[in-house]
């Protein structure tokens, strides 16, 4: 398995990557950055997490690509991590409701960023 894989028990292809991200939520703006990203959620390092089951709109600023907004909840949040754990402060997000294009876009996002760690090709250049 490549270094850019996060070895988990969860199905679709995970990978790490720091992105910038905007969080809308009821309660205003959160700025955070993506650890780890697949086709159906992402983990994002915050110093304020968000409670389990918040609503939010969430964009994502992949490198080289237009910001992707998508709707998730929280489904797990770590607000008490130290750095002496292994998951640092954030929270996991479930993406849900989202439209064919917005699932088709984050997964070509994902698909083209693990393509471009594993691709010796593509590194080279």
């Amino acid at each position: 398995m490549d270094a850019a894989m996060v070895a988990d028990r969860r199905t679709p292809t995970r990978i790490r990557a720091r992105w910038p991200v905007v969080v809308l939520t009821d309660k205003g703006v959160l700025l955070a950055e993506t650890r780890d990203i697949s086709s159906e959620g992402v983990f994002i390092s915050c110093e304020e997490p968000l409670r389990p089951e918040e609503k939010l709109r969430v964009f994502i600023m992949a490198p080289n690509h237009r910001p992707l907004e998508i709707p998730a909840e929280v489904a797990w949040s770590s607000p008490h991590a130290s750095e002496q754990e292994t998951t640092p402060k954030g929270m996991g997000l479930r993406f849900t409701k989202a439209s064919s294009d917005q699932r088709e876009r984050l997964h070509n996002i994902v698909a083209q960023h693990y393509k471009t760690k594993t691709d010796p090709t593509l590194e080279k250049k």
